[in-house]
């Protein structure tokens, strides 16, 4: 019903670092499909059988295939980067619920509790890498589409 998500049991503060952690990587994730579609066009057409593992790969071996210089190592730098982010990723949204030893209401993966500054330096990391990548995206990219 209306307004139920207000009944459970969890810090608006904590709620609200899981949620801008969780945007976070999405402009990440958007950031490489786009530089995949840059580096080659149709790459990512069928985007309902990607996993963000699957981008992360492609954008790897994408950029791999690039002609090797300092742009070019950066931006592999950055796609290695969202790749190792992805366990991150896959750690927070497949976390559980659960009562931590204060009391309050937390996500827990693998018995290990997401803390607020956990979430806050994740959600940096993603936003880091996606400014990486979008930089790539609008730098050399961009200079290699134009060509």
């Amino acid at each position: 019903m209306k307004n139920d998500r207000l009944d459970v049991p969890v810090r608006a503060e904590y709620a609200s670092a899981v949620g801008l952690a969780v945007y976070c990587f999405a402009g990440l994730e958007w950031n490489a499909v786009w530089c995949c579609e840059r580096i080659e066009p149709g790459s990512m057409e069928d985007l309902a059988d990607r996993t963000a593992g699957r981008v992360a790969d492609t954008l790897v071996h994408l950029v791999q295939g690039l002609e090797h210089s300092a742009k070019q190592s950066d931006l592999e730098s950055g796609a290695l980067e969202f790749r190792a982010l992805v366990g991150a990723r896959n750690n927070l949204v497949h976390a559980k619920p659960e009562t931590a030893h204060d009391g309050e209401q937390a996500l827990f993966r693998h018995g290990d509790q997401w803390t607020l500054s956990e979430l806050e330096a994740v959600a940096d990391a993603f936003a880091t890498c996606g400014n990486r990548l979008d930089q790539a995206l609008h730098g050399l990219l961009a200079e290699r589409s134009s060509r």
